[in-house]
């Protein structure tokens, strides 16, 4: 019986409740609470969506297959990409699976780099060896070489020549071919490219970077023998230098004209010869004399004194007859100095890169007032280290700037796509539970409440019985007093229903009459 009354209770609660809403406001709450539980599902369904994450990639169709067969029969959901190479499954799932897979012998026709050394037998032959262990290099190259963001996977050949331990030396050089599948919307820059280059030709012996060939997957040369990427390569570092040059010379500007309100151009022509100058001078004194330095001074002196002929003769002389009387004095003085002249070599060699011409445009909002363009010129051309002589140019001009546009925050929206759904969803759900509980608040401030006295001293209303239907029994009012008694309070606590009925029959009396 408790039980019964209390659902009749709870009944006629809501019976009450429902009853304070318009019509209108019931449309309305139903679909706010209809709204609310549809996000709270989409909500709960996306947050408790597993998170994927590649197994295996670059599979063959067999090793995919029987991945995929084992996967089924434990259970473990998975997705395929890359037109079924690449299996992925649940990120907290990974490992483990890799482990069980490994144990499985999965994947069987996968290029596992030197372990496949692991699995030669001792009767093997040397083409077969060798073979074994050229794929095995490829393989490690190829993971190697996947690990650089943008590569999603790679396949490396190469072309080593048989060794020959007869032969005296080896004509034939070694050459290797890179086949790089990028990440959609990558592109390598020239460093990278260099980077997979020397990494192949540092791993091989003999092979040299010249006979390394690089192609992404649309078939297009990244680095071939032969291939000159210089003009591309000079061509970035000259957009390089034009940005930086411009970004730096905005900032400074945008501390005098405001952010947004100036434009910055600036286009170089820059010489990327590589030169080398050879000099050589001879060093003078003030007076323009050249200045020489004794390196070797040599002396010799021969004195002879003595009757007759000296012995053996003299050099270039007539030797006179032996026992002649005649007094004889021979001198001979000889004095050589060598003077060398001092002279300077010079070898100059300039690096790549030198600026020949420089162009530099500025545009400065017409908008902004008090702008002095011939200050901003004098204070760009320093900056920039412009130079008349070399022809350098610089040009600022006052134009009005356009309305920047709302849509110009459009890139990085959607470069954030994912974070503003999620935002969207959370949201959502939060209006739709403030607009449940602003229908219910408007709802209950709508509720008719009348005084339980009009007035100060209203006597009571005579009510006929003709024209009175009580559900309720009779009920034994107390004299009104001035002041409201304790009793009448006890008994509006005690029976609120009650009253409220007999206050219904008091307006509608009041009414009719």
């Amino acid at each position: 019986m408790a039980i019964q009354d209390s659902v009749l209770s709870l009944r006629d609660g809501l019976k009450r409740f429902s009853g304070g809403f318009t019509s209108g406001q019931k449309v309305l709450t139903l679909v706010g609470v209809a709204i609310v539980a549809i996000a709270s599902i989409y909500f709960m369904q996306l947050t408790s969506a597993p998170s994927y994450a590649p197994l295996f990639t670059n599979l063959s169709a067999s090793d995919a297959a029987s991945i995929t067969t084992k996967l089924q029969a434990a259970g473990v959901p998975y997705q395929l990409a890359g037109g079924g190479t690449t299996i992925m499954v649940p990120q907290t799932q990974v490992y483990q699976e890799r482990l069980d897979m490994a144990q499985a012998g999965l994947p069987a026709n996968s290029t596992v780099g030197l372990s496949l050394l692991d699995k030669v037998g001792i009767t093997s032959s040397q083409i077969t060896q060798q073979a074994d262990y050229q794929r095995a290099l490829q393989g490690e190259l190829a993971t190697t070489i996947e690990a650089i963001q943008g590569v999603s996977s790679a396949q490396v050949n190469l072309a080593l020549p048989p060794t020959d331990v007869f032969a005296i030396s080896q004509n034939s050089q070694p050459t290797a071919s890179v086949l790089v599948t990028l990440d959609s919307g990558t592109t390598l820059s020239q460093g990278q490219v260099q980077g997979i280059v020397h990494l192949v030709a540092s791993s091989i012996t003999n092979l040299s970077a010249s006979n390394v060939t690089v192609v992404d997957q649309n078939g297009d040369v990244l680095s071939a023998p032969g291939f000159n990427n210089s003009a591309a390569q000079n061509s970035s570092a000259t957009s390089t230098f034009d940005q930086s040059l411009a970004a730096s010379l905005t900032s400074m500007l945008q501390n005098v004209v405001g952010i947004n309100h100036v434009a910055v151009k600036v286009a170089a022509q820059m010489n990327f010869n590589q030169s080398t100058t050879k000099s050589q001078t001879v060093q003078t004194t003030k007076n323009g004399t050249p200045i020489t330095v004794p390196t070797q001074t040599s002396k010799s002196t021969q004195t002879y004194t003595g009757t007759g002929t000296a012995p053996g003769g003299t050099l270039g002389s007539i030797t006179q007859p032996a026992g002649a009387n005649q007094n004889a004095k021979y001198n001979q003085t000889s004095s050589t100095s060598n003077y060398a002249v001092g002279q300077v070599n010079q070898t100059i060699q300039q690096a790549p890169g030198q600026i020949q011409h420089l162009s530099v445009a500025v545009l400065v909002d017409s908008k902004v007032k008090g702008v002095n363009l011939a200050a901003i010129k004098s204070l760009v051309s320093a900056a920039a280290g412009l130079q008349p002589k070399r022809g350098d140019t610089i040009s600022v001009v006052r134009l009005p700037f356009a309305a920047q546009s709302a849509t110009t925050a459009l890139p990085a929206a959607a470069a954030s796509s994912g974070s503003l759904m999620a935002m969207i969803q959370t949201g959502l759900l939060v209006l739709g539970v403030l607009i449940a509980i602003f229908l219910i608040v408007r709802s209950s401030k709508k509720e008719i409440r009348e005084d339980l006295f009009i007035g100060d001293y209203e006597p009571p209303l005579a009510l006929e019985p003709a024209s009175v239907e009580l559900s309720a029994p009779t009920l034994a009012l107390p004299t009104l007093t001035p002041v409201v008694s304790e009793e009448v309070l006890d008994f509006i606590d005690r029976q609120p229903e009650d009253v409220a009925k007999l206050l219904r029959i008091w307006m509608n009396s009041r009414v009719k009459v």
